[in-house]
């Protein structure tokens, strides 16, 4: 009741509120009638318009136009789309997503979510760029993503801005099903590396508005897999769940499920997620075969309050990983952890200028067979500005203090320039990053494989990157990015003394790479395609390895995928990605060949099926043999069959 009754006041101050389909303010959208501009949203989405106005269009860059009679509710929901790194940098008094942040960051939409969901989250490497996935370990796949060449524990996990990270290994606490999700924002580069963010960039996975219709979907696989996934509305909440079997490569199985409910009414937003997986795992070919088992549980809720200028943000996340096993060796390992954090905004819209505050505090706490009991207490503080007109800037400066370790601090500096009528984009950025050494790193126990390292230092970094995009027509989009890296004491894991796995600090290495993107929209046919240069090298001069690749990085990655709508009740698509060598080894004498994978589909939506549409699908059409990380072969030709209700 009290939620309805601050919910009407809101709209009895203005006409319309403009919001994405996870319900977070849309800044800046053109409100239009008769080609005519009558209104532009605020920094909280809302507008006033003329009296007299029954119906309106509004634009805004990254979302579909929406076009119709003003509704009843006086709240307008705008459909993400697909929008190329550096397409969009804007300064606003409200933080709201990562896109507004970072001027490298590429939107995936909904259909987009259904396609990972069925392809796995690897297929990611062929839908952004500067980024490759690898997932392998079993039907309870380890999922590893690396964004421009960095280590995987150097991105960060969030879902609706809530961090989801394990403080264990820095990776995702649950098993993600991206079909449980409207859409995904990837911001790439440095400027992640304050305000909880990763030191090469942050993965924000955007829920569904509860504006949008119900849904239901069936998918099976002939490996066996099979997932079945929904999502309705009631009142202000979007409810979705999905319940799926997995299949591994070697023949292993595992189930999961999630189900995550999130609501938003201004000023108030929330969500719950809860997540349960358990299945088998694999080992890589090189060493002794397993029985292990893996099991994972973890809820996460948060809630945040913006009146105004002040945000306030509450979350928390507890999660249990098992671990189980009797051959080679008998294994008993539990995992329980917790994580709360508070959040406090401040910001002051003097358009065009704004200014921000904002403060953190978070506790990370573990209980461990293998690392014992652990906690960390962090807190942080962060102060931004910036100037939005013609010329966009935004400046961030943060610290982060541990008690008993190192004080460590971030700053970016961000600046965009629309040239020839706003056709081109030109961007800049500039920034520093940190990583504390995750539990795992420092406190591992030795057992047979593998040993932590408790004299880890913290990682730094320092980035630079710049970038062009075309943006001249709807059906056509550009962008290319250049960066350029180095970070000083890395830490990854490497062989050591007697051959166990131990965490190291490398003193430097020097990133440098160029990611470009093209998305391309035109009846009846549609193309994205991306493509990244990598070059990742030890650049400490006393290094015995100067100059040297680092092992399992690729010198390239690529995806294009082309689709095809013909007749108006059928779209087929086709797509290849893959990536170039990786080197095993600092001498460069073994490594993982470069592959290409092809995969195709089709989507049937005839008149009689009404609100229902079929699909089919085949991933890896040729049956390419490939690794996708040392001693993990990659998935094989696989046919999918799904069935999928919109309520339209």
């Amino acid at each position: 009741m009290i939620q309805l009754f601050l919910f009407l006041i809101s709209l009895s101050q203005a006409d319309l509120f403009i919001a994405d389909t996870c319900g977070r303010p849309v800044v800046g959208a053109s409100i239009c009638t008769d080609s005519t501009l009558i209104g532009i949203s605020d920094t909280t989405g809302e507008v006033s318009l003329p009296d007299g106005t029954d119906s309106v269009e509004v634009r805004v860059i990254g979302y579909e136009t929406w076009e119709g009679a003003i509704p009843s509710s006086g709240r307008i929901f705008l459909i993400s789309v697909p929008v190329p790194s550096g397409m969009v940098i804007s300064v606003t008094g409200s933080r709201g997503g990562f896109r507004d942040q970072f001027p490298a960051t590429t939107v995936l939409d909904r259909d987009d979510m259904e396609c990972l969901a069925r392809s796995g989250l690897r297929s990611l490497n062929s839908k952004s760029g500067g980024i490759y996935v690898r997932e392998y370990g079993g039907a309870m796949p380890v999922i590893s993503i690396s964004i421009r060449g960095s280590d995987a524990a150097h991105s960060e996990y969030y879902v609706d801005g809530h961090e989801i990270s394990s403080s264990m290994d820095c990776l995702p606490g649950m098993t993600l099903n991206p079909v449980l999700f409207g859409g995904l924002e990837i911001s790439r580069g440095g400027g992640g590396g304050f305000l909880r963010g990763g030191m090469a960039g942050t993965l924000n996975f955007i829920p569904e508005s509860s504006g949008l219709p119900p849904r239901a979907s069936l998918t099976a696989g002939d490996d066996k897999s099979i997932s079945f996934s929904g999502g309705f509305s009631a009142g202000i909440n979007r409810i979705s769940l999905s319940i799926r079997r997995l299949a591994g490569i070697s023949g292993s199985t595992a189930h999961d499920g999630a189900l995550l409910i999130h609501g938003n009414s201004h000023p108030f937003s929330y969500g719950f997620l809860a997540a349960l997986s358990s299945g088998e795992t694999e080992s890589p070919d090189w060493t002794l075969l397993t029985d292990g088992i893996r099991k994972r549980y973890s809820f996460d809720g948060w809630g945040r309050w913006s009146p105004g200028s002040i945000r306030l943000s509450l979350g928390m996340r507890t999660g249990r990983h098992v671990y189980k096993s009797t051959i080679p060796s008998a294994v008993d390992d539990t995992h329980d952890e917790f994580s709360g954090d508070l959040t406090l905004e401040y910001d002051l819209p003097l358009l065009p200028f704004h200014l921000g505050v904002s403060s953190i505090t978070s506790l990370d706490r573990v209980w461990s067979t293998s690392l014992g009991e652990r906690e960390r207490l962090t807190g942080e503080a962060a102060l931004t500005a910036g100037y939005g007109d013609d010329l966009s800037v935004s400046a961030s400066a943060s610290i982060n203090a541990v008690p008993s370790e190192r004080t460590m601090y971030g700053t970016v500096l961000s600046i965009g320039l629309p040239v020839q009528d706003s056709l081109l984009l030109l961007h800049t950025s500039a920034s520093t990053g940190f990583r504390r050494p995750s539990l795992n790193d420092l406190y591992w126990p030795e057992d047979n494989f593998a040993r932590g390292n408790p004299d880890l230092l913290p990682e730094t970094s320092v980035e630079f990157e710049s970038g062009i995009s075309f943006n001249g027509v709807e059906w056509l989009k550009l962008s290319a990015t250049a960066f350029i890296a180095e970070t000083d004491d890395l830490i990854r894991w490497e062989p050591c003394e007697g051959g166990k796995w131990s965490p190291v600090n490398i003193a430097r290495v020097l990133r440098k790479g160029i990611e470009t993107e093209v998305w391309f929209s035109g009846d009846p046919l549609d193309v994205t395609a991306t493509i990244t240069l990598l070059d990742i090298t030890d650049n400490c001069s006393e290094s015995v390895n100067y100059g040297r690749a680092l092992a399992y990085t690729p010198d390239y990655t690529f995806g294009v995928q082309a689709g095809l709508e013909f007749p108006r009740w059928a779209h087929w698509s086709v797509s290849a990605s893959g990536m170039g060598i990786r080197f095993k080894n600092y001498s460069e004498t073994s490594w993982m060949p470069a592959y290409t994978i092809f995969s195709a589909g089709v989507d049937l939506l005839p008149e009689f099926m009404g609100s229902f549409s079929v699909n089919a699908s085949v991933e890896n059409l040729l049956n390419e043999d490939y690794q996708e990380t040392s001693g993990y072969s990659g998935k094989p030709r696989t046919l999918y069959f799904g069935i999928n209700w919109n309520g339209n």
